[in-house]
C-alpha cells in the first residue's frame, strides 16, 4: 500500500471511530420511570471538533515516479458531552427541564412556557 493510501485509510478509520462515539444514545439517554409513574428522559449537548494534517519532509530532491518522500502527520479531537436537561412525561403533559447556565436558553424556555399557558387558556375558554 503506498503512503497516500495509508494516510487516507488512517484518516477514514479515525473519522469512523469518532462518529460511532456520538450516536443517538449519547444525546438522548435511556428513559427512567419514577415511583409515581412519570417517565424521565435525559438529554445532552455534544460538541465535537476534529483536525488533522501532515506533510512530506526530508531533503529536497528529484524523486522517481514510484518513490515516496517520508511523511509526518497528526490528528487531534475534542469531544465535549454536557448534560442539557430532562424530558419529563407524567401522563398528562410533557415538559422540558433544562440544566444550563445560558441566559438565551432560559429565555427561550420561559417563552415556550408562556406560549403554552396562553394556548391552554384559549382551549379552556
Amino acid at each position: 500500500m503506498d503512503e497516500k493510501k495509508k494516510i487516507d485509510v488512517f484518516l477514514e478509520k479515525t473519522a469512523e471511530k469518532l462518529t460511532s462515539l456520538v450516536d443517538v444514545n449519547t444525546v438522548i439517554g435511556k428513559p427512567v420511570r419514577t415511583a409515581s409513574g412519570a417517565q424521565v428522559i435525559p438529554f445532552t449537548k455534544v460538541t465535537m471538533g476534529y483536525v488533522s494534517g501532515g506533510g512530506e519532509y526530508g531533503e529536497v530532491k528529484k524523486i522517481e515516479e514510484d518513490e515516496c518522500l517520508p511523511f509526518a502527520g497528526g490528528a487531534g479531537t475534542v469531544i465535549n458531552v454536557k448534560p442539557a436537561g430532562f424530558l419529563i412525561d407524567d401522563g398528562h403533559e410533557c415538559r422540558i427541564v433544562r440544566v444550563t447556565d445560558d441566559a438565551l436558553d432560559g429565555l427561550i424556555e420561559k417563552a415556550g412556557d408562556l406560549i403554552g399557558k396562553i394556548i391552554r387558556k384559549g382551549e379552556d375558554a
